[in-house]
């Protein structure tokens, strides 16, 4: 499996250093492609470990502007000290998305699995009090997620909706595919009438025609939503829809840390090693 995935890895991941997500960001641009770059990273115990997590997106931030490359960021709060403390990752995000905020450059915090899904809203909720560029992403499985879509559209919170890629259990999260796709369909509607430039986080053709269709009904703005997918996911279909007008932003991860990354997704549900074999020739 490892050598496998160290094949693919060039794929599906920038590299291991912020400079290669920027040139990754940059050959997105050139098909009209946004990107949101990642530095790989979770669940850190140590403090110092979580500070130099803050140092690096500083950095990363640095880069976006120097090069001009157009890309917003992504984060993990477990990334910034959740694991340790509540306030030390809300501190530590705060430095971030003050440093974003200065280049009017946009932050969007990860949903993680659903242990940390209140504190992330919560602490989402609390930072966007104060700084209006910061959103955070919401997964459909979560039978809770009607709610905090609800939440989230009267703050004038951005949301990233994704299906979500934990393995949870059915009291927490729909257990069929067939209800987490309806919870999405619905929650996507609701975000796109209401929500602040909502992201539509999917690679599900289905879903992706029903926006479609759905935006031109209503006449909602193409510049009011964006469509994101990860990197070197249905690439034909990135291209087809920026071609079309649509904003596409796609997910650009790097950083040493990749392969336990993708080890632990792939041993949290089977689901997730069978979508990356789906589209390994896309």
């Amino acid at each position: 499996m490892k050598g496998f995935l160290s094949y693919f890895a060039g794929r599906y991941i920038a590299g291991d250093e912020r400079g290669e997500a920027i040139e990754v960001a940059r050959e997105l641009n050139t098909h009209s492609i946004v990107a949101t770059i990642d530095n790989l990273g979770e669940n850190v115990k140590d403090e110092k470990e979580a500070e130099e997590s803050v140092v690096e997106y500083l950095a990363l931030i640095n880069d976006i502007k120097e090069t001009g490359v157009q890309s917003t960021i992504s984060l993990k709060l477990t990334h910034m000290g959740l694991d340790i403390s509540e306030e030390l990752a809300e501190k530590n995000t705060e430095t971030i998305i003050k440093e974003a905020g200065k280049l009017k450059k946009f932050a969007r915090v990860d949903m993680e699995g659903s242990r940390y899904t209140q504190r992330t809203v919560d602490t989402v909720v609390r930072l966007h009090e104060k700084h209006e560029n910061v959103g955070v992403a919401i997964q459909t499985c979560l039978r809770r997620s009607r709610a905090d879509v609800k939440l989230l559209i009267e703050k004038g919170i951005s949301v990233r909706l994704v299906k979500g890629a934990y393995k949870e259990p059915p009291d927490i999260a729909y257990p069929d595919k067939k209800d987490v796709d309806e919870s999405y369909s619905t929650l996507m509607k609701e975000l796109l009438l209401k929500g602040n430039r909502p992201a539509i986080a999917t690679h599900d053709e289905r879903l992706i025609e029903e926006a479609r269709r759905f935006v031109e009904e209503n006449g909602i703005s193409r510049s009011g939503f964006e469509f994101q997918m990860l990197l070197g996911i249905r690439r034909t279909l990135q291209k087809e829809l920026a071609r079309d007008g649509y904003i596409v932003r796609v997910y650009v991860p790097y950083g040493p840390n990749w392969m336990a990354y993708i080890m632990r997704r792939l041993k949290e549900r089977k689901e997730n090693v069978y979508f990356v074999m789906r589209h390994v020739f896309d």
